[in-house]
């Protein structure tokens, strides 16, 4: 049975393959979309960049497609060098861009937008590959999605399933989506409880998440002053090192510097303004890439190199794409380079 020694001996020659910094900000440097295609073709990404853009005129979307198909053969590899326990934990971190695809389909089903436009932000990785989204995005409703993720018998279709019928006759989205953040929650922490290294990595790194999810909700409720604490605290979810005594100071207004205290204690630097949410957010997103990639100079024969790893592929994934826009849209590179996390 493949044990993690071996497996991270495959992930670190795959590594070797990613972008180094100086070649990343040739890209950036290149002066159209087509001279970044031409240059991304002589990358580990060119088999994949060639079949997209042969099958559409659009560049972007080509390049997007390209991207993520990468990842999705990358996530594939890496699960197929593993079994019995390391598998289902490998699966267990990779169900985290699950949970992100099937929200982002959920998102645009109960809004009504055109598939084409939702397909481009998905990112295929463990178990619901591209085949699979596109099944899922292809349904016209949040019913149909629940309906196809159930027929995939994914571990996620249980809390849409329990939940659609009160979404039915209220039509409220937040709920459904609590619902499914408070599954993963569940049922990652019940995957790893804890016992040994591996398994008290991945339960840190869930852990890490739901912290993020709950800091990022409890500043947006400071928005709602009409809400009561206790009304508030409907929308935390439990599982995390978050209280719900920090949860709920973060959440007001009043006592938010007591609460970002707590939050910064719990390994999230952060120092942009609570007024400025896009900011706000994306420190607690580089926090948690930084964190998971830092785990890549822990322990060497566990589980650590994979998901440091993964970290590194998607953050090189998401930079690429940016850049792919800036050039489309004409975006100056200094801009461009401000929106790309630099690791």
């Amino acid at each position: 049975m493949p044990d993690f020694p071996y497996i991270n001996a495959r992930v670190r020659a795959m590594r070797s393959r990613l972008l180094d910094a100086g070649r990343m900000e040739e890209l950036l440097g290149l002066p159209t979309l087509d001279a970044f295609f031409q240059a991304l073709g002589t990358t580990p990404y060119s088999r994949e960049l060639q079949e997209a853009l042969s099958r559409t005129h659009d560049g972007v979307r080509g390049g997007d497609e390209a991207l993520a198909r990468n990842f999705s053969f990358t996530t594939s590899k890496i699960l197929s060098f593993a079994d019995g326990k390391a598998r289902e934990l490998i699966e267990l971190v990779l169900m985290r861009w699950d949970l992100v695809n099937i929200r982002i389909i959920v998102r645009a089903k109960h809004a009504g937008r055109r598939n084409d436009e939702l397909l481009t932000n998905l990112i295929p990785a463990g178990r619901l590959n591209e085949a699979a989204l596109k099944e899922i995005a292809a349904q016209s409703d949040v019913a149909g999605v629940v309906g196809a993720l159930g027929g995939l018998d994914h571990p996620l279709a249980t809390p849409l399933a329990e939940g659609l019928g009160a979404y039915r006759e209220s039509g409220d989205l937040l709920g459904l989506e609590l619902r499914l953040d408070r599954f993963y929650a569940a049922y990652g922490l019940r995957i790893a409880p804890g016992r040994g290294h591996d398994e008290q990595v991945v339960r840190d790194l869930l852990q890490y998440q739901l912290d993020a999810t709950n800091v990022k909700t409890a500043v947006k409720l400071q928005q709602v002053e009409s809400l009561s604490r206790k009304e508030k605290l409907k929308f935390f979810i439990p599982g995390g090192r978050l209280t719900e005594y920090a949860f709920l100071e973060l959440a007001d207004r009043a006592t938010a510097e007591q609460g970002l205290r707590a939050v910064r204690v719990l390994g999230f630097p952060v120092k942009a303004l609570l007024d400025d949410l896009v900011a706000f957010e994306r420190e607690i997103d580089v926090a948690m890439l930084r964190a998971q990639i830092h785990l890549y100079l822990q322990d060497p024969l566990g589980i650590d190199v994979v998901i440091a790893y993964l970290a590194m592929k998607y953050n090189e994934v998401v930079n690429l794409r940016l850049i792919a826009r800036g050039k489309a849209l004409g975006i100056p590179r200094d801009r461009v380079r401000k929106e790309m996390a630099a690791i």
